[in-house]
């Protein structure tokens, strides 16, 4: 009888295993199941809100208001027409199943509001939480406004997909010339090359991802004459490697905003991605991530914009810019801004990339900070 049960148990766990293995997709094979949609007109509006980060300690109310404010100056900035939202990682840390659904649930009431759809990527922190890291993708799956997908693949990471800017807004590619391609990349967490390691690296964009992305790219109705812009969570190496040339020689790229701590990816070239090299090869025209609070330093890396979104609300940390400090950095920073700000600010906020046509964008970043005698908002153009 116990040689029965085990047999059967055995026999079943077998069932699951070649079943887990059968559903498990090649992205190669699948590439439809990455892509989404959206209708392209000029002046089209992407808000990059950042490093969020509810957490056990936050006020749901509190930090609603100040999101509700970010939103409603993009909106009036833009003459009431956001498109797009990315949240680009680190929406979470700490927190539990009622701040997810009331974060999902601001956000489908604002999508409403205000007419856009929003689209997440995973940060290093989003899986620390009271959730299993599977039922935080559903959530996001079920939101109505929501672009994100998980497909059961053999691609790394949970967030990577598509969102083609089309003529007519309809998914079949073949009678949907895109316009622009916008692309969103799992950039990892945190990990080790052993289970057992005590030491852990930054995760990087692997090079599968880079293969992922050429190949949703060169998909019948895009193409590489479409420009694309990507969005992501961790700065890559190149980030590294263009700050090192840039204290080299200044002057030898555009470069602004504020850079006031290392970037904090994974730092090692034996871990470089090769997504924004491959990416320039097909039309990757710029790159935008999280992560680092204290910076949204942009620079132009041979002809592709990359640059840190500004971080979105007051959680943790974030840099304090004051007018007369000797930090070499900061007064670099705000030397780089066309017209000089005369108060002292936090560097917190949003990023706004504007597609003006088929070929070019504006970026803007935007400094909001709550004030009792009156808000402080500062738009500044790249």
């Amino acid at each position: 009888m116990i040689k029965s049960k085990f047999l059967f148990i055995l026999l079943s766990v077998s069932a699951i295993a070649l079943t887990s293995c059968e559903t498990t997709k090649n992205y190669v094979d699948h590439l439809d199941d990455y892509a989404f949609s959206m209708k392209y007109h000029d002046n089209f509006n992407i808000l990059q809100l950042t490093d969020i980060h509810w957490n056990a300690n936050t006020s749901t109310l509190k930090s609603k208001q100040y999101l509700e404010k970010v939103l409603k100056e993009a909106n009036d900035h833009t003459g009431g027409h956001i498109d797009l939202v990315e949240l680009t990682g680190d929406q979470f840390m700490l927190s539990n199943s009622y701040h997810v659904k009331s974060f999902i649930k601001f956000f489908e009431e604002k999508a409403e509001e205000y007419g856009f759809k929003y689209a997440v990527i995973w940060g290093n922190h989003d899986q620390q939480g009271l959730y299993n890291p599977n039922w935080l993708g559903n959530q996001f799956k079920k939101a109505k406004n929501c672009f994100y997908a998980e497909p059961n693949d053999n691609l790394y990471g949970r967030s990577n997909f598509v969102i083609n800017l089309t003529v007519s807004g309809d998914r079949a590619a073949t009678l949907n010339p895109t316009v622009w391609q916008i692309v969103n990349l799992d950039s990892g967490a945190s990990f080790s090359e052993t289970a057992i390691s005590p030491f852990r690296d930054y995760d990087y964009i692997r090079k599968e991802q880079t293969d992922w992305f050429v190949r949703e790219h060169n998909m019948e109705g895009v193409g590489p004459l479409v420009p694309a812009i990507a969005y992501y969570h961790i700065p890559q190496d190149e980030n590294r490697h263009a700050w090192e040339e840039h204290l080299k020689n200044p002057t030898a790229f555009k470069s602004k905003f504020f850079k006031l701590e290392e970037f904090a990816d994974n730092g090692s070239d034996r871990y470089a991605s090769d997504f924004l090299d491959v990416g320039r090869e097909n039309n990757l025209r710029g790159a935008f991530m999280g992560h680092a609070h204290n910076v949204d330093w942009t620079f132009d890396f041979d002809g592709m914009v990359v640059g840190l979104g500004v971080k979105t609300g007051p959680e943790l940390y974030f840099a304090h810019i004051e007018q007369d400090s000797t930090d070499e950095a900061m007064k670099e920073g705000l030397a780089s801004l066309d017209t000089p700000i005369t108060e002292n600010f936090d560097l917190i906020g949003a990023s706004l990339v504007t597609i003006k046509n088929a070929l070019e964008f504006d970026l803007e970043h935007l400094y909001y900070n709550e004030r009792a005698e009156g808000d402080f908002k500062e738009w500044r153009k790249w």
